[in-house]
């Protein structure tokens, strides 16, 4: 993982965006195909920054299956962040934003629906920043690589590469076919059957399992995803 500055903050220790920009920074998780892990992620970088000092936080559940607002619901009565979430389609986005930030949110992850750059602009013109979620493949390498250039001229663009296995060579060489996207390499998290049970209970590894690599990763993710938030 590469060094990264945390939030800039404002005087009442809050994120402090760039000028111009909301009080509720807004990170979307996207990819070309179901399967990426936006669920997962999203659900573990908004426990992670939470835990961090990051929040409030709140979650956007945009895909109609609807994972996030479960896991969310599971969650309820167990403490811990995120504090707010709602459920919402492409259409009415910027409502749903507004009653989150008016809630208290300062920090919003949105998971949005699998589906081409065509599809994903309204999340994409919303947002701060976007992560393109790439699976541990060169074939899921080169159609992550093509939706974040796609994207790459509405938000800040950042790659993650899920599901990776513990050979670093491979992974690094998927780093750098991401990198044609024209976004930022924002790390690299590791497969472990940990997250799929932590969060059938509505919780994440960084609670249930916080001494195993899982939980590593995601608080490594989180520390590079907001330094590139910031760097913009």
């Amino acid at each position: 993982m590469s060094n990264v500055v945390p939030f800039r903050r404002g005087a009442e220790g809050q994120p402090d965006l760039a000028p111009g920009r909301g009080k509720m920074a807004i990170i979307a998780f996207v990819s070309p195909s179901g399967g990426a892990g936006r669920t997962m992620l999203a659900a573990h970088i908004a426990a992670q920054a939470g835990q961090a000092g990051d929040g409030p936080v709140a979650v956007l559940d945009a895909d109609p299956r609807g994972a996030l607002w479960e896991w969310w619901s599971r969650r309820q009565g167990k403490g811990g962040e995120p504090s707010f979430a709602d459920r919402s389609q492409a259409g009415d986005l910027g409502d749903v934003f507004t009653r989150l930030e008016e809630q208290g949110a300062r920090l919003c992850l949105v998971d949005t629906p699998s589906g081409s750059s065509a599809a994903l602009e309204p999340f994409a013109d919303a947002a701060d920043m976007i992560v393109v979620l790439a699976d541990s493949d060169a074939a899921g390498a080169q159609e992550a690589a093509a939706l974040g250039q796609a994207l790459s001229g509405r938000a800040i663009v950042a790659f993650v590469i899920n599901g990776r296995s513990q050979a670093g060579e491979k992974q690094g060489n998927m780093a750098s076919q991401l990198a044609v996207g024209g976004g930022w390499p924002a790390g690299m998290v590791r497969h472990a059957d940990a997250y799929a049970i932590s969060m059938t209970a509505g919780r994440t590894v960084i609670e249930t399992h916080p001494d195993i690599y899982a939980a590593e990763d995601i608080a490594d993710l989180w520390t590079n995803l907001r330094g590139i938030l910031v760097a913009g």
